[in-house]
């Protein structure tokens, strides 16, 4: 029985962008209970929640890019959505959806 060629990477799925209503964020404090404080590429800085469907499975620290959902009654909160991997921030980076000086910006 011939072997499996296993050079073949795993499919590479879409990134999500952020649509209407979304921001790109960067983690920058961590406050316990679910929440967290974001600096988004809009230039504002909001206390953000993480969702109980991501509580156990996706792990969030300082430094993240992190994809958010401004709420329309308080702005100056969001949820989060979507944590980007470093290959998925270079992807985004590479079509141009964000500059990389703005993200190590944000880090650092």
């Amino acid at each position: 029985m011939p072997k499996k060629d296993r050079s073949d990477q795993a499919p590479s799925r879409d990134v999500p962008k952020p649509q209407e209503g979304e921001v790109i964020c960067v983690v920058k404090k961590m406050l316990g209970a679910e929440h967290i404080i974001v600096l988004c590429l809009d230039g504002k800085e909001r206390t953000a929640r993480i969702p109980g469907r991501m509580r156990k499975k996706t792990w969030i620290k300082e430094g993240d890019v992190v994809l958010a959902a401004p709420w329309d009654f308080q702005p100056n909160k969001a949820d989060i959505i979507y944590r980007y991997m470093n290959d998925e921030i270079k992807r985004l980076a590479e079509e141009k959806v964000i500059s990389r000086e703005v993200i190590d910006q944000l880090r650092g």
